[in-house]
């Protein structure tokens, strides 16, 4: 059995013609599997960019799927609380959500109304048993959930490979492995916590790819359709869709034909003056070739600390248009280093507005001394204005 691998597609991310870029993208991925002749196709989180698609994007959604329009099969997913039989139009498409499109359980997820449209399989905590020519193979996933939850998750849903088949788990998770520090906010999963058996197991989430062997288990990084946070290691590898024959269990990698360049620059000063850094920057672009077929993306990290007497807004740049750049100004004022210091240790600790909010409830329920209460879920009911959903939990609870 042939599949098809790929994630992080990011539907509706950004303007114009890397609004366009991520369907294209999209439309490339299934295209490449027609033509390679999959039997079916794996996508491992982060399909929109956003939990709630706006019209438009949902309009160029389905006009995507529609091109992967033929026969029905009939598929069988299971989960830990039920059976479902789905009915998938074309090659069928088995995909789990991304963090991007995580909702809490009271409300619906953009995956399981393409499910419903027979355009895809929706696959959290459960899998999903596919058989052609007498062999057969099993696609476990758990979609992306809160990083602070994800190594608790993971355990609770322990998957376990079934005998007599190859077993993939799909998963859309960060590990503390290729992150630069420490933060349970953001990881608290490591390679070591990943479940033996397995075959392949496929991880999107970080958009840069990556296969290792971490004893018995195989490890692959899908990494991203399209540039969305232009990491350095982004860069420095091309990005497309994988295969994987599950007979010979051997795994190739497939680039899309054009590729958008990123190049990735970090400048150091010291005490340096805002003609200094400018003429610098200047001279750094003067060496990036910027006539492609698709505009690069040119990330410039500016650090270090500015002479006496300025400020960042001195510093102003004239770009050329035939790129899109991302200036990022990380200067420290002298006079103040120690101060800067202090913030950048708070900085590893900062959280979303969102995150905050349910620390801060966590931490008054744990006052209140309350059992067995659901404090996200009671979050995400409240900040969406569902008041009453909310009592009628608490009155459950």
């Amino acid at each position: 059995m042939l599949l098809g691998i790929f994630s992080d597609s990011h539907l509706g991310f950004g303007s114009l013609d890397r609004y366009e870029e991520a369907f294209n993208r999209f439309d490339e991925s299934i295209g490449i599997f027609k033509d390679k002749s999959v039997d079916y196709i794996l996508h491992a989180g982060d399909l929109f960019d956003h939990s709630t698609p706006s019209q438009e994007v949902w309009h160029k959604t389905m006009t995507c799927f529609n091109k992967n329009d033929s026969k029905l099969s009939n598929l069988i997913k299971k989960e830990i609380t039920r059976e479902k039989k789905v009915e998938v139009k074309g090659i069928p498409i088995i995909a789990i959500h991304g963090t991007h499109e995580h909702r809490g359980r009271d409300f619906a997820n953009a995956l399981d109304v393409l499910e419903e449209a027979n355009c895809l399989l929706h696959l959290h905590a459960g899998y999903v048993t596919l058989e052609k020519n007498g062999e057969k193979v099993c696609i476990h996933g758990l979609g992306g959930v809160p990083e602070k939850m994800a190594l608790q998750v993971l355990q609770k849903y322990n998957p376990k490979p079934i005998e007599n088949t190859t077993n993939l788990l799909l998963l859309h998770q960060s590990f503390k492995e290729f992150l630069p520090f420490e933060d349970d906010a953001i990881a608290t999963l490591s390679l070591a916590d990943l479940p033996e058996g397995f075959d392949l197991i496929i991880d999107g989430h970080l958009h840069w790819t990556n296969e290792q062997k971490i004893g018995d288990k195989r490890f692959l990084l899908t990494g991203s359709s399209i540039f969305t946070q232009m990491k350095k290691l982004e860069g420095e590898k091309e990005k497309g869709v994988f295969l994987f024959d599950t007979k010979t269990k051997e795994l190739e990698f497939i680039p899309f034909a054009q590729q958008r360049k990123l190049f990735y620059n970090k400048l150091k000063f010291d005490n340096a003056k805002p003609e200094e850094i400018i003429s610098k920057v200047n001279e750094v672009i003067a060496t990036i070739p910027l006539e492609q077929k698709l505009k690069p993306l040119v990330r410039l990290k500016l650090v270090g600390t500015i002479a006496k007497g300025f400020s960042q807004k001195d510093i102003s740049f004239s770009l050329p248009e035939n790129a899109i750049f991302s200036v990022t100004k990380n200067f420290e004022m002298s006079a103040f280093k120690k101060k800067i210091g202090e913030l950048k240790e708070l900085q590893k600790e900062k959280k979303g507005v969102i995150e905050l909010g349910i620390d801060i409830l966590e931490k008054n329920v744990g006052e209140a001394k309350l059992e067995g209460f659901d404090t996200r879920r009671i979050f995400e009911l409240l900040s969406l204005g569902e008041v009453e959903k909310a009592e009628a939990v608490l009155l459950k609870e």
